[in-house]
């Protein structure tokens, strides 16, 4: 996963939080797409503690709205680099 961009819903818990923890102790970099921002620093904290190196992000959107999925999409995953699916 070394140099690899991983785009997770659900980080902040659960599944999806072990998924991201194994990702990036794996080498992959994470973009967190997350609602709840004291939830989201806490999972970019323990990403960051695993991966120190690594320039994990995140977004914030309620993915149950149409209208911030595509905010998200357009303005802040736009700005991410190119991901790619393997």
């Amino acid at each position: 996963m070394q140099g690899k961009t991983v785009v997770i819903t659900g980080a902040t818990s659960g599944i999806g939080q072990i998924a991201a923890e194994r990702l990036a102790a794996m080498g992959a970099r994470i973009v967190l797409v997350a609602r709840s921002k004291s939830r989201s620093a806490a999972a970019l904290a323990q990403l960051r503690a695993i991966a120190p190196n690594a320039p994990h992000t995140i977004h914030y959107a309620d993915l149950a709205k149409i209208s911030e999925m595509k905010t998200c999409r357009q303005r802040d995953c736009g700005e991410e680099p190119r991901v790619e699916s393997s």
